[in-house]
């Protein structure tokens, strides 16, 4: 299922960092890793595109002035995106994963998910944010871009938390797969099985059980939640989602899996956070809404918190179209 990930780089150690966990999820399932570097002309600097620099001629030291076009300034940008990629896609190929590089120019949004479609990629592996400010490249505003303009499965990153490139590249040990009854969280089901089986991870399969109360904070009136057992129908409540989780559990452990299940009660987005945070080298598998090509992606709240939230990588699985 998952035989091509593309990872976009921006030049940045921030950015590097996806590296690792990239080519530890593409050597767990048999798969190639394409790196990408996009040039943005709107980023090219003026000044720098049109400085005209003094040449000393070798005959006669004639002094003579020659300009750099923006098109020069960004054909200098490429060739040097090439050899940084290729530097990288040596230590990929080091570590026994099959790695190409692919550099462009035009928006960086636009030409990422352009590439995914082009080449087929399974899934698109980028940085959830930027190093700072003055960082150019792919990460931050651009993830947000590309999550809301493709179908294709995003595997986002928290680069801060995310280790050196030889603590990441043995594949994950836990997959966490968030449910709530409905066909579209279940589409990250079959993903996360998958995954689990090429890496010999665990698999936990989680439900959040949210309870209705309100009382009064320093904001005004604000959501909480605690525990209630025997209250409301609970016990009910947790019994039926006990007995959902068991169906999705005994069927991972036909597929010889180590497969638990996991209620838990509050936030679900927090919920969902605080359960990958059980492990370190952990990777949580969701589906969410939302619709494919380049009309935007509704994500969903709770899948957008956990992107934006969790310490761990986070796959999101897109529904079907067509």
């Amino acid at each position: 299922m998952f035989k091509k990930i593309l990872v976009p780089l921006d030049g940045s150690e921030h950015s590097r960092k996806i590296v690792g966990w990239a080519t530890g999820l593409a050597r767990a399932l048999s798969a190639e890793i394409i790196l990408q570097s996009v040039i943005d002309p709107e980023e090219i600097e003026i000044l720098e595109a049109t400085t005209r620099n003094l040449h000393v001629a070798a005959d006669g030291g004639v002094a003579t002035r020659s300009a750099r076009t923006p098109s020069d300034v960004i054909d200098d940008a490429i060739a040097q995106a090439e050899v940084d990629l290729q530097s990288e896609a040596d230590r990929i190929e080091s570590a026994g994963v099959t790695a190409r590089i692919s550099v462009g120019a035009g928006s960086p949004a636009e030409v990422i998910v352009s590439e995914a479609h082009a080449r087929e990629v399974d899934i698109i592996a980028m940085a959830t944010r930027r190093e700072s400010a003055l960082a150019r490249g792919v990460l931050g505003s651009v993830t947000d871009r590309v999550l809301h303009s493709t179908s294709t499965p995003l595997l986002t990153l928290y680069p801060g938390e995310v280790h050196d490139f030889d603590d990441t590249s043995g594949g994950p040990s836990r997959v966490v797969v968030p449910l709530d009854g409905s066909s579209l969280s279940e589409t990250a089901v079959q993903p996360a099985v998958e995954i689990a089986k090429a890496a010999g991870a665990e698999i936990v399969f989680t439900e959040v059980l949210r309870l209705p109360f309100f009382g009064v904070g320093v904001a005004g009136m604000e959501y909480g939640a605690g525990d209630y057992a025997g209250d409301f129908g609970i016990d009910a409540q947790k019994q039926e989602i006990s007995e959902y989780l068991d169906g999705f559990v005994q069927d991972a452990r036909t597929n010889g899996l180590n497969a638990s299940s996991s209620i838990r009660t509050g936030s679900p987005s927090q919920q969902i956070v605080d359960e990958a945070s059980v492990s370190e080298n952990c990777i949580v598998v969701m589906g969410s809404h939302g619709a494919g090509g380049l009309k935007r992606w509704v994500v969903g709240s709770v899948a957008d918190k956990v992107i934006r939230s969790a310490r761990r990588p986070v796959l999101v699985i897109p529904p079907k179209t067509g």
